[in-house]
């Protein structure tokens, strides 16, 4: 993202714990709120709202716990979810359609299906991905404002 003197004119974080598939979804549905009660367009929001449940499951899946922090700019969204947990070995393989190091048990329940990364590519304006192995992963991602994207 930018490095920019501005100020956001709306931040909040909110907690992710790992391993707690009946909260999924929690974080995501508040930073969904917090858009639309700063009158963001409606289609940044949906497309930050579908990456940020994405990314939030990531961490529900393979992280013991993390955060989504969303900035809102005049302009664009920032979001930023930070994770503990195992890292990503290899980013280019994550990327790829279809692959998953989920868990049997995640699997068990309906998730694990290698989509996460690619759906949150598919929304995204800009993302970067950290990993450190062992470690976890911070995953930034920004949605230009009020543009129609062709995707």
């Amino acid at each position: 993202m930018r490095a920019m003197q501005e100020e956001p004119l709306v931040e909040r974080k909110f907690p992710i714990l790992g391993r707690a598939y009946f909260l999924g979804g929690r974080a995501s549905t508040s930073v969904k709120r917090v858009l639309t009660q700063a009158g963001v367009d409606e289609e940044t929001v949906q497309r930050v709202s579908v990456a940020c449940y994405e990314a939030e499951m990531n961490v529900v899946l393979h992280a013991t716990s993390g955060h989504v922090a969303v900035s809102i700019y005049e302009d664009r969204v920032e979001v930023v979810v930070v994770d503990r947990g195992p890292g990503i070995e290899d980013v280019d393989l994550a990327l790829r359609p279809g692959w998953s190091s989920a868990s049997e048990e995640a699997r068990s329940l309906g998730f694990g299906a290698g989509m996460g990364l690619p759906n949150i590519q598919q929304q995204v304006d800009e993302m970067h991905i950290e990993t450190t192995v062992g470690e976890g992963v911070r995953l930034a991602m920004s949605f230009r404002r009020g543009e129609r994207r062709n995707v």
